[in-house]
């Protein structure tokens, strides 16, 4: 059930600039096609089970925050995000059938949502699957670290694209807005929601069987680089080893109780020493 639905700031901007350039019909079917986007989403998630936390108005049209999404197999998370995408190409395939000129350009926008949701940027689409996929290989936060470093340098890249928009249609500072809302939400959030995610784990790991993955790590190994190779789609046994033999095997479970109660501070074999 939908509980909330909130404004960024940064949506007032592009709201002026929409009346500043009396672009109200392409503003209009934008926010159209983004919603039917978010639809698909929160559709997808509700066949699995989920609810819908709450939508989020932004610049770039509205965001679905979905409850507990982490819980889900990995082909079922990637299904639910690529669908929106897989949306808007079905929209642009229905009006191509047609060739007045409104037709077209309704075209154009659900094939300019679709390309701009596949860029690997948080929060769109592209930057969702691209973390989903890569940290089921070498952890969560690791792969939200990774794509935070992708992130910034595409808004940067759109950055510089929004000075060139300046040149060509003067006053329009869309790309400019877009870019600094990218940054700005780049700075922490998205690792702090897979923090979060990995330490709920427990919450909801005995809703399916998840895959067991060994690591063999020095006694001096830091906590918080272990909490980077986690991930919500396997389950983490840690083999201690001092000299290259095996000192002591630790179970994720115990690790995220340990860091739940002390903090990340510390290393491996202070957990060791305070469990013997």
């Amino acid at each position: 059930m939908l509980k909330k639905v909130s404004i960024n700031p940064t949506f007032y901007v592009a709201l002026i600039l929409v009346i500043v350039f009396k672009v109200y019909d392409i503003f209009f079917y934008f926010f159209i096609f983004v919603f039917l986007h978010e639809l698909a989403h929160i559709f997808m998630a509700k066949k699995f089970g989920l609810n819908t936390k709450k939508l989020i108005i932004t610049p770039i049209g509205l965001i679905a925050v979905i409850n507990n999404i982490e819980k889900l197999q990995l082909y079922k998370r990637l299904l639910i995000v690529s669908i929106g995408v897989l949306t808007n190409i079905i929209l642009a395939l229905i009006f191509n059938m047609f060739t007045n000129e409104k037709m077209q350009l309704m075209k154009n926008i659900n094939l300019s949502i679709a390309f701009f949701n596949c860029l690997p940027i948080f929060p769109l689409d592209g930057g969702r699957f691209f973390c989903y996929i890569l940290g089921s290989k070498i952890g969560d936060l690791k792969a939200s670290i990774i794509l935070k470093k992708i992130s910034l340098f595409l808004s940067f890249i759109i950055f510089l694209l929004g000075f060139i928009q300046i040149v060509l249609y003067p006053y329009n500072i869309t790309l400019l807005c877009l870019s600094l809302y990218f940054i700005k939400v780049n700075k922490s959030e998205y690792i702090y929601q897979f923090y979060k995610a990995i330490i709920n784990k427990q919450q909801y790991e005995k809703n399916r069987i998840l895959k067991v993955k060994e690591v063999l790590i020095d006694k001096d190994y830091e906590n918080k680089e272990i909490i980077l190779i986690l991930s919500s789609d396997y389950y983490i046994i840690i083999n201690i080893s001092i000299n290259g033999n095996i000192l002591y095997t630790l179970e994720e479970k115990v690790f995220l109780d340990y860091i739940q109660q002390y903090g990340i501070n510390g290393t491996i074999y202070d957990i060791v020493k305070n469990i013997c």
